[in-house]
């Protein structure tokens, strides 16, 4: 009788370690009790329920509100309000008060004739701020309260459905969402505003804004627009929108969950339209961000410097309160995971496993 390989049977084998227990090896095949968990070999955490099906009702939100809520959370949330507001607000007027802004002396060279040349990177045309295509107003919409309102209605109506971490609430996302916002747009704004100060460097429309009179060969505007002509690195409305929006892209990612669906993602239609929308609030930021060259206020490379601490500050914010986005565990606030951790019987780590063991077959 010969004995040959069948080929590779993909059955599903579960390994669970903990403390005074020994690693177990089951076929899929096999019925397990109740109080196991169960995983799939595709790696879905999250059950197969439509999207209506996960939406959490206001009355469930509410609910969530009340049970979930607690001091350290909430003391969290203030730490986080504080640290957006001092380096919002604070940081740039400290700074002012200080005189820490890098004076540049004004380019210009004068002739025998007494002709005055001027550089003409920095003689563009003044764009006024109401008129820019990204006033104060737009940028403040789209970089920081269209990203909170967003992140705050996905953590409320759409928390992640988990085999492994059931309870994982509204309360909790909105939270994590929320804290998450402020630390990493706090941050964009306070290394923004302290890389102007100390580089300083004249904004493409300096004579301009400054008020330079080629008589008297100084600037005649007041304190503030001389100020202002000289913070052109990096670009405040780069550094914002990138950092607001990347952190949608990023709720969006984790919500869509690359590392759990990713075989899905690559296979379906629908899997790479849901990774393609992730993406589209990245076309706002780049709009802002170029914009800035349109109204003469930024260099190029005031844009790009911008754009990466932007998008810097977005990640880092992202992996304070969430696991790594290629994470299994993407898109569940670290709290809650933390809190699963503890509440385990044992303190045990579930370790998952998928093998493809050979079948043999007797000729």
């Amino acid at each position: 009788m010969q004995r040959k390989m069948s080929g590779l049977n993909k059955n599903d084998v579960n390994i669970s370690i903990s403390s005074g227990a020994t690693s177990s090896l089951t076929n899929s095949s096999h019925n397990q009790s109740s109080d196991d968990v169960l995983y799939e070999n595709n790696k879905q955490l999250r059950p197969s329920l439509s999207f209506y099906q996960q939406a959490r009702s206001p009355q469930a939100i509410l609910t969530s509100m009340y049970n979930d809520f607690s001091l350290h959370l909430a003391r969290d949330l203030v730490l986080c309000y504080a640290y957006w507001y001092l380096a919002t607000y604070t940081a740039k007027a400290y700074l002012e008060s200080l005189g820490a802004l890098n004076i540049r002396p004004i380019p210009y060279q004068t002739t025998k004739a007494g002709d005055v040349l001027l550089d003409l990177q920095l003689a563009n045309d003044l764009v006024r701020k109401p008129d820019q295509i990204f006033n104060s107003a737009k940028l403040w919409i789209i970089s920081f309260k269209l990203p909170l309102m967003i992140v705050i209605l996905i953590g409320a109506i759409f928390p992640l459905i988990s085999a492994k971490i059931p309870n994982n609430n509204s309360f909790v996302n909105i939270h994590a969402g929320t804290c998450y916002i402020l630390t990493a747009w706090g941050s964009s704004e306070l290394f923004t505003n302290i890389f102007k100060f100390y580089v300083g460097r004249l904004r493409p429309n300096f004579y301009a804004m400054c008020g330079f009179d080629k008589e008297t060969l100084q600037c005649t505007n007041d304190v503030e627009m001389q100020m202002e002509a000289r913070m052109s690195f990096p670009s405040g409305h780069s550094s914002r929108s990138f950092c607001g929006l990347l952190c949608v892209v990023l709720i969006l990612l984790g919500r869509v969950g690359i590392a759990r669906n990713i075989g899905s993602i690559r296979a379906s239609a629908r899997g790479k339209l849901l990774l393609l929308l992730s993406f589209t609030p990245l076309l706002l930021a780049f709009w802002c961000a170029t914009s800035r060259l349109v109204d003469n206020w930024h260099h190029s490379s005031d844009i790009i410097a911008g754009t990466v601490l932007g998008s810097v500050c977005a990640l880092i914010g992202y992996h304070i309160w969430f696991p790594h986005i290629l994470s299994e565990h993407a898109g569940i606030p670290l709290s809650v995971i933390r809190s699963a951790e503890e509440d385990s019987k044992a303190g045990y780590m579930l370790v998952e496993k998928s093998l493809s063991l050979p079948v043999y077959s007797d000729a």
